[in-house]
């Protein structure tokens, strides 16, 4: 007989097909035109100022959002080596399950404690929250606060990460931030970076670190206005496909970005708060942030790697997982 979790996980499965192709025949993205309600589960809330208490002067960025979808106990039987926290947005299923399945699998390393924690806000749709409220309670790895999910909002997504982490995970030894479309090669990022054996590191920060200023050609995503952002150069920062940081730093650029004004490029925000902490990003160019083409032997080599789909995030696994013994 097929397990409970078994036949909800292929429930919500046949669910999420037929709301998407519903959803793309008939009901076109809108713009947000106001505050939505929606049935929730009812989460603990976290009390306020449990763990930023020594923040005296009046915020900027009182960061007052609700957990509309939480997992508080998450880290209660023990502190995690590596929280992994992923930003997704609602429609990509796919890209989520195919990450339970490969590396993102909380499972996989029976010699260390790896916890995956999926990033969302509210979507303007009724039908795609209620889904991934369903998502949720099969696999309780999804964090939802109650600002618009949006590419704009970016910044308030990985600033509810570091919420999370310092609220509900303190213990933990590192925090890695990445996106749903990034196949991160486990081995190496455990094994070679952090590398379990040494003494835990502080104010610890790494990635692809970009030397760059703003672009002010409006068309360009990128488009960052002289009213916003004055200087003509940003502070180094590590591209938003993947860095790593000890879990201190989670609670530090949090209560940092709360003295500081917001703007929609979150990597470059993160590089305006570490710039703030004195924290000095390390290069470490095994983090790419744009597509590679696959072979064995140069996906052994990094870190992560940008613009996977589902398919091929199962195609890599399987492939560099089943070949270990071989050689290059």
């Amino acid at each position: 007989m097929p397990s409970k979790v078994s036949c909800l996980y292929i429930l919500t499965v046949v669910c999420w097909a037929s709301a998407l192709w519903y959803l793309s025949l008939s009901r076109p993205t809108s713009a947000y035109v106001g505050h939505m309600s929606l049935p929730i589960r009812k989460t603990a809330k976290a009390a306020k100022n449990v763990t930023f208490t020594n923040i005296r002067t009046r915020p900027l960025n009182a960061h007052a959002y609700e957990f509309v979808i939480n997992e508080p106990n998450k880290c209660r039987d023990g502190a995690p080596f590596l929280v992994i926290l992923i930003s997704t947005t609602h429609k990509e299923f796919d890209a989520r399950q195919a990450i339970r399945e490969t590396w993102g699998d909380e499972s996989a390393f029976s010699d260390l404690r790896v916890l995956t924690v999926f990033l969302l806000g509210r979507n303007t749709d009724d039908v795609l929250n209620q889904m991934v409220e369903q998502e949720s309670q099969i696999f309780h790895d999804i964090v939802v606060e109650d600002f618009i999910d949006s590419y704009h909002n970016l910044t308030l997504k990985t600033m509810m990460g570091m919420r999370w982490v310092a609220t509900f995970c303190p213990k933990a030894q590192y925090v890695m931030k990445t996106d749903s479309d990034v196949f991160v090669n486990m081995d190496n990022l455990l094994y070679k970076l952090l590398k379990p054996a040494t003494k835990p590191r502080k104010r610890y920060f790494t990635g692809y670190v970009i030397h760059g200023g703003p672009i002010r050609d409006m068309r360009s995503k990128w488009y960052m206005s002289r009213d916003l952002y004055p200087e003509s150069k940003y502070p180094p920062f590590c591209s938003g496909t993947g860095y790593v940081f000890s879990s201190d730093v989670a609670e530090l650029i949090f209560k940092t970005s709360q003295h500081t004004r917001l703007l929609h490029l979150e990597d470059v925000y993160v590089g305006l708060c570490l710039r703030k902490l004195g924290i000095h990003p390390f290069q470490n160019t095994g983090f790419n942030h744009w597509k590679m083409a696959y072979s064995l032997c140069r996906y052994r080599r990094v870190i992560t790697v940008h613009q996977i789909s589902p398919e091929e995030m199962h195609r890599i696994w399987n492939d560099m997982s089943s070949k270990k013994h071989l050689r290059c």
